[in-house]
């Protein structure tokens, strides 16, 4: 080998010794970037070493800067961060359900209804008593109150799943359009010498942020492009371009075909926020408001039919007491009839043309007791209990599932940390080790300086 050569070899080694130092410190000033992939360089020997008399030649180069990357690791976070992504939008969207219907004190439903029907009772025992009614209809108007604000937090609810349905899509959207960008980059650069790494990491952390608010499956294509489908094989990423979703008439649609509704599909599989909140918007909700509207209209239903029976102060009968239901909303517009508010001697309290006559009050107080409720098996108040425990059970069982997916989805970020995060006595190790593979080139180069030095002397 030449003088010539080995000063080519010691200047292949400064130069990849040198990219190997700026690797990992690269790594060590990431230890705390989220998302992050350890880089590694790949140092390759070139030549080839002949015997005898001919010229031999051996030196190194980093042929690529590597990504560490578990892609099996990846595909299971992604998973897991769609059923963390429902869970959680779930659980704590049904705590607010609960919230409505806690029971704990005096003004629970279930507290408000023991009242209503002791209020007949005790005006069936005194039923000339001004004192009695008034009180009667100051607790009737309570009751229709209670539902009717339960009835509305029930919308409200609903109504704020749309909000955040609309502004859901707003982030996949941003997430999608940000995805497409960067498979452009990714596919222009190439991977050959590790130039999209850092690209690659991005687009890593924008896909595990898109998996936690929709539903999808993805592939990477032999350019190196993540392709995202939704459930039904629809894309919303292709290469470098993504297809946006909207919200248009309370459904999520494809901009282009805005008459596909995408709800159904969207809801199915419990994976990612967009399908937590469909489900509470379409299931939840409007299951419960069912079950407080049907609550309510047995209620009005069965104590008009008795008050209607009986006589007023005035001799009438055939007068409601609650303000007869109608198809939709019962319990949001459930109220006590205006000319009874205006004059309690209209409430009906005897069965006979006698005020001093309690039989109508005592039928209608004994409603409390009867199984008028699920097919005549349940009473008023069993009926509510059954709500009530159902809505508690569902809170729990959705407070759970959060917690266990995200003990899950910790257990796999630590793997996945382990396997590519930054490792800082590692990386230390590393850095001494190109270190001295450094200093090494150096000496090489200061030697054949030397041996240079020594020939042109010899010339002279």
């Amino acid at each position: 080998m030449s003088l010539s050569g080995l000063l080519q070899v010691s200047r292949n080694a400064l130069a990849s010794y040198q990219v190997a130092i700026d690797v990992t410190g690269g790594n060590i000033a990431n230890v705390s970037t989220p998302g992050y992939s350890r880089q590694r360089p790949v140092l390759k020997a070139t030549g080839d070493i002949q015997g005898g008399a001919a010229s031999s030649q051996m030196s190194v180069e980093v042929t690529k800067v590597e990504r560490i990357f578990d892609n099996y690791l990846e595909v299971q976070i992604v998973d897991q961060q769609q059923k963390a992504g429902y869970s959680e939008t779930e659980s704590s969207s049904l705590e607010r359900v609960e919230t409505i219907f806690n029971d704990v004190n005096d003004t629970g439903l279930n507290s408000v209804m023991g009242r209503f029907w002791g209020a007949w009772d005790d005006l069936a025992n005194n039923p000339g008593g001004q004192v009695e009614r008034d009180a009667l209809v100051s607790i009737s108007e309570e009751l229709a109150t209670r539902f009717n604000t339960m009835a509305t937090d029930l919308g409200d609810i609903q109504q704020d799943a749309n909000l955040s349905i609309k502004d859901t899509i707003s982030e996949i959207n941003k997430l999608t359009s940000s995805i497409a960008d960067l498979n452009k980059a990714i596919t222009e650069k190439g991977n050959i010498s590790g130039e999209s790494n850092r690209l690659l990491d991005e687009r890593s952390e924008s896909l595990k942020s898109l998996s936690e608010l929709i539903d999808l499956n993805y592939v990477v294509d032999s350019n190196g492009a993540l392709n995202v489908f939704l459930p039904n094989g629809k894309q919303i990423v292709a290469g470098n371009l993504a297809s946006e979703l909207d919200f248009r008439d309370g459904h999520v649609v494809f901009k282009q075909s805005p008459a596909e509704s995408m709800d159904q599909i969207l809801s199915q599989g419990e994976k990612g926020k967009l399908a937590a909140l469909l489900n509470v918007r379409d299931d939840f909700i409007p299951g419960y408001q069912d079950k407080l509207d049907n609550l309510a209209n047995e209620i009005i239903t069965q104590t008009n039919k008795l008050h209607k029976e009986g006589y007023d102060g005035y001799q009438n009968t055939g007068n409601d007491f609650f303000i007869p239901a109608g198809s939709d909303n019962i319990a949001k517009n459930m109220a006590v009839k205006n000319e009874i508010i205006d004059d309690v001697n209209r409430i009906a309290v005897s069965a006979v043309v006698s005020s001093g006559n309690g039989e109508t009050a005592q039928k209608i107080s004994l409603l409390k007791d009867q199984l008028l409720m699920n097919s005549d098996t349940a009473s008023f108040g069993s009926y509510y209990g059954s709500m009530v425990g159902q809505i508690g059970r569902d809170v729990a069982n959705a407070k759970s599932n959060a917690e266990n997916q995200d003990t899950i989805l910790t257990q796999l970020i630590s793997h996945r940390d382990s396997a590519s995060g930054v490792s800082v006595d590692e990386e230390m190790m590393n850095l001494i080790k190109y270190q001295m593979g450094y200093n090494a080139a150096g000496q090489l180069c200061k030697t054949v300086n030397e041996l240079l030095d020594t020939l042109m002397n010899m010339v002279k």
